[in-house]
């Protein structure tokens, strides 16, 4: 039996066995190959007792997560969009984690998909410019038809240190250099920031790496052009998200009727997107992350979390204190009904 994993059930029969066959038990160790020591640690072995997390999330907190994620307006958010609401209003301070655990455990949270393998990102060149915002910005074009069969390109512009939606360019059937040009001088104008500094990233779509855009953009601008390989959509994949957004999110219409419908819409999303929070950025908002907010919302959070933390150990030791007193006065009642038979 040495270095093989026994059963509890086998277990209990092996010491019971060797208990009432009347041998020693070193003799019966040796006629079962099983070490003497190994019994012993058999025989003193004890149930674990279960612990309860100094940690665990308080009833209160439960009960006002689930109350917020019962609530009609709140009710389409996921368990990160909660722990945002919850640190704003100062209902509950705790992760997305502890949400989604509160919400599976009160079946209230959706099925879990697994996510898809990501492929392996190899343009570091691009990654280490995002430092902060207005870093790096790239676009690209996302075609949608009208119900008459007509085609509207919409060019997002993303700044991807805030993954803000500066600006959209909306064009019917097709757009050239000049109408990047316009889009990008009115969008560059508007930041009022040194572009000397600035990067851009886009496809090589014949717009995009025409000699005009980018004459345009090196010498009035100063700006640093660079662009994805042909192909390779994971060299610039967060106006790839941004667009597939764009085109599967809850809120789009189902069809567009007017041109103006697609500018409507691409001028909605970019609202929504930009004040949702954004799992890249600790969860919040591009809006917050381009004026400079981020690290302060990120770092007011870590804060809340330590006082939660401080309230729930503090609670745990108040229950623990309270289990036992009422320990002890439960064996205080068992003495005096003892004494008081001893007596009779």
């Amino acid at each position: 039996m040495k270095g093989k994993k026994i059963a509890k059930e086998a277990r209990e029969a092996l010491i019971k066995a060797i208990d009432e066959s009347g041998a020693s038990i070193k003799t019966c160790c040796e006629i079962l190959l099983l070490s003497d020591r190994r019994y012993y640690r058999w025989k003193k072995w004890r149930e674990p007792k279960k612990r309860t997390a100094w940690n665990k999330t308080r009833p209160e907190e439960i009960m006002a997560i689930l109350e917020v994620a019962k609530s009609e307006g709140q009710a389409d958010l996921r368990a990160a969009g909660l722990m945002v609401y919850g640190h704003e209003t100062g209902k509950y301070y705790c992760s997305p984690s502890t949400v989604q655990k509160t919400l599976k455990s009160n079946e209230l949270a959706a099925p879990y998909e697994p996510p898809r393998r990501k492929r392996n990102c190899k343009k570091p060149e691009v990654r280490d410019l995002i430092t902060a915002p207005n870093q790096i910005y790239c676009y690209d074009g996302k075609d949608f038809f009208l119900t008459n069969g007509l085609k509207v390109t919409v060019v997002p512009i993303l700044d991807i240190g805030s993954r803000k939606n500066l600006k959209n360019g909306v064009y019917v059937k097709s757009f050239d250099g000049k109408d990047l040009i316009e889009l990008w001088d009115i969008t560059l104008f508007e930041q009022g920031i040194d572009t000397s500094k600035l990067a851009i990233l886009s496809d090589r779509g014949s717009q995009m790496k025409c000699d005009l855009v980018k004459n345009h953009l090196t010498e009035k601008w100063s700006v640093t052009l660079l662009f994805a390989r042909p192909y390779t959509p994971d060299d610039n994949p967060w106006i790839e998200a941004y667009n597939k957004s764009l085109e599967y999110h809850p809120a789009r219409p189902e069809r567009f009727e007017t041109v103006q419908d697609v500018i409507d819409w691409a001028n909605l999303h970019g609202r929504l997107h930009n004040d949702y929070p954004h799992s890249a950025l600790g969860y919040v908002r591009p809006n917050d992350e381009h004026v400079g907010l981020g690290n302060a919302i990120r770092q007011q959070r870590k804060e809340n979390l330590k006082l939660a933390r401080k309230e729930r150990l503090a609670y745990y030791y108040d229950c623990k204190a309270k289990a036992k007193a009422k320990e002890q006065e439960s064996g205080k009642r068992l003495e005096i009904v003892h004494n008081s038979f001893t007596i009779c």
